[in-house]
């Protein structure tokens, strides 16, 4: 399959492209996980390096959730990207996040609260092969401003 490039974009400007993959299934308008969700991360005692961030584009269908993600390191010095799936209960999504830097799988934990997507990290559910994977870990997601992404996702028939 050939790899589609999302760009990691947030109100301070590009911060670096990388190629996920693309798939298909179409989301119900609405889904309270559905969108684009980021988060800056800047040196402050080195301004003048680019800021680095992590963002995800997430598409939820009833109960199951798929997307896919973006990450760099401050100065772009480390780039990843990767795809997500999981399944929605109310205002909490347990997601399996993949690593296309180091095939690292992790369970994350992400909640809904007060417009805001919270990220925790909490397992890992496969060993990567040694390279660093640049995903957040305990991290507040704003909505991305601006259009997103957009995502299409082959999620398994129950």
């Amino acid at each position: 399959m050939k790899p589609a490039f999302a760009c990691l974009v947030f109100s301070i400007g590009i911060l670096g492209c990388a190629g996920v993959p693309r798939a298909t299934v179409a989301s119900q308008a609405g889904d309270a996980f559905d969108g684009t969700w980021s988060v800056a991360w800047c040196d402050r005692s080195r301004p003048q390096l680019d800021c680095g961030g992590f963002s995800v584009t997430l598409v939820q269908d009833g109960d199951r959730i798929c997307g896919e993600f973006g990450g760099a390191l401050v100065n772009l010095r480390q780039l990843d990207d990767g795809t997500v799936v999981g399944h929605v209960d109310g205002d909490t999504a347990r997601l399996d996040v993949t690593s296309g830097r180091n095939d690292e799988v992790v369970r994350v934990h992400a909640r809904r609260i007060d417009g805001q997507l919270h990220w925790r990290q909490a397992e890992e559910l496969r060993r990567g092969n040694g390279d660093v994977s640049v995903m957040a870990i305990d991290e507040v997601l704003a909505p991305a401003a601006g259009p997103s992404v957009p995502v299409v996702c082959d999620m398994p028939v129950d």
